[in-house]
């Protein structure tokens, strides 16, 4: 198992609760994610620690489908969500996302931890900084999307 780690801040001009409720609603991710095709909830009751759904999205030119579950959910402070790449198109690792929303002034802190797990052998080892990379930059950029379209006010 070769075990990938990036963090992130991104600084969003809107109160806790808008951004946390922004990524709380995985039906309307459309609205701002990039690529995003369709969310299937998989679990019923309100969203919250232990909801699973799938997400697909456009990636590459072709569908790509994750398997999600909410694994911390403390609104407008912490979202924890883990995708077990072996019920998804990856077929393979466990990635976790763990988000904390911290005011700051008017605004919010999002701080991104993730982990990615990924099973491999040598070839994973040499080219891990460049999946870290790329998982980073791909995160960042759904984060500054999610940061426009929270900013405007919708």
């Amino acid at each position: 198992m070769h075990r990938l780690t990036f963090t992130s801040e991104h600084r969003i001009e809107a109160p806790p609760e808008r951004v946390f409720d922004a990524m709380t609603r995985p039906d309307d991710v459309g609205d701002w994610m990039q690529g995003f095709v369709r969310a299937e909830r998989l679990t019923s009751g309100d969203f919250g620690v232990g909801t699973q759904f799938r997400e697909t999205r456009r990636m590459f030119g072709r569908e790509a489908t994750e398997h999600f579950e909410v694994t911390s959910f403390v609104p407008a402070k912490r979202l924890g969500l883990k995708v077990d790449g072996t019920k998804g198109t990856t077929g393979k690792g466990e990635y976790r996302f763990d988000y904390e929303f911290e005011p700051a002034g008017a605004g919010t802190l999002v701080r991104t931890h993730a982990v990615i797990d990924m099973p491999g052998g040598l070839f994973t080892k040499l080219i891990g900084k460049l999946m870290g990379g790329a998982f980073k930059k791909a995160c960042d950029k759904d984060l500054l999307a999610l940061k426009t379209f929270v900013e405007r006010g919708s």
